[in-house]
């Protein structure tokens, strides 16, 4: 089944090279592409980078297999892995990813029908020298972009023996700038990697915090996500994501409430529970919709605001406090208004 990473362009050449590592925390995959193209956007806001998208093939059952327990959580189409996945790349059009040996190797072998062990390796001088020579048009104020004939003409000059073999044309090479975001690669499980990977070092309380999360028990789940928002985590949103399709109407409210206090989040995930049956569901998933929809808030919190149920106005009403009252002054007298004493006392406030 097709899966996505979201992550930068910095970010994934790291991958090309290394593979995917937790790095402390675990590695995101989702069936969903808009979610996993939200999550790259907002890595590349953080550290203003590119965002990018890594699609691959995942088989849950094979992670499984190959992964030690308590390693794989696999929900709602959301795979987290807390293990390095090596990873061969399959597709790269892209010139910017294109600047970092390993990548650069890959592709040449490619064109040629080329492997490993009979190609060009990453570490050969006319490899790590073209590579560099791209890394540094790319940060000298040349816009971004390589002319491509300039990148074959350095290619044959430094790496003559492969570059000679390589139909060539301005129009034909096959290779574009950033312009589709999205890469492709598969993952190598661990019994296919060619070296040993030294082991990443892990916050013991992170440790406790999934170890609860992995628990069946809803109460252990409920303590460790609330656990992982006392310590931090970066990825404490996708965690939340994991639990939305849990069978305890506790552990996804939890999960959506933690949402709600996230600094950064999506609301795809979000909105199949915005119209929960389930009123208690609905109320944390219309707040939450309220807090990270900044293109459409007023809609979400005047829907959870005419909600027939008290407990859903109430929920939403508490998140007035983000809003401009005199903008959005038609929100505060909705509730203002609410036969609800709580709902009325949190507007006034």
């Amino acid at each position: 089944m097709e899966f996505y990473h979201g992550t930068t362009l910095s970010s994934a050449r790291g991958i090309i090279e290394n593979g995917f590592r937790p790095r402390g925390g675990a590695v995101w995959f989702t069936n969903h592409r808009s979610y996993a193209r939200n999550r790259a956007e907002q890595k590349a806001r953080r550290r203003s980078g590119r965002p990018v998208v890594i699609k691959t093939e995942l088989d849950a059952q094979h992670l499984r297999t190959h992964l030690s327990s308590g390693k794989v959580q696999i929900r709602g189409g959301i795979i987290a892995v807390n293990e390095h996945l090596s990873v061969q790349l399959l597709q790269s059009n892209l010139f910017e990813l294109l600047a970092c040996p390993v990548a650069l190797s890959q592709w040449i072998n490619r064109q040629l029908g080329l492997y490993s062990h009979n190609g060009v390796s990453q570490n050969h001088w006319g490899v790590v020298r073209l590579a560099h020579w791209m890394n540094n048009r790319m940060q000298s104020g040349t816009g971004n972009r390589i002319n491509r004939q300039d990148f074959f003409l350095k290619g044959k000059q430094w790496l003559p023996a492969f570059f000679d073999r390589i139909p060539f044309s301005p129009e034909g090479l096959p290779i574009q700038h950033l312009q589709n975001d999205t890469i492709e690669v598969t993952v190598l499980y661990p019994d296919t990697q060619e070296k040993p990977v030294q082991p990443v070092k892990v916050d013991t309380h992170y440790t406790k915090a999934i170890t609860d999360i992995s628990d069946q028990h809803p109460k252990r789940q409920i303590r460790g996500l609330q656990f992982l928002e006392k310590i931090g985590t970066e990825d404490l949103f996708d965690w939340c994501v994991l639990h939305l399709e849990d069978e305890s109407v506790d552990v996804v409210c939890n999960a959506l409430r933690i949402m709600q206090r996230c600094d950064d989040g999506y609301i795809a995930p979000i909105l199949a529970h915005a119209g929960s049956q389930n009123k208690r569901i609905r109320a944390s998933a219309l707040a939450a919709l309220a807090k990270h929809d900044s293109d459409d808030a007023e809609r979400w919190f005047e829907r959870g605001l005419k909600d027939s149920e008290a407990c859903v106005r109430m929920e939403v009403a508490r998140l007035l406090p983000m809003l401009d009252r005199i903008e959005y002054r038609t929100l505060f007298d909705i509730a203002r208004h609410d036969p609800n004493p709580a709902v009325k006392r949190s507007a006034k406030k």
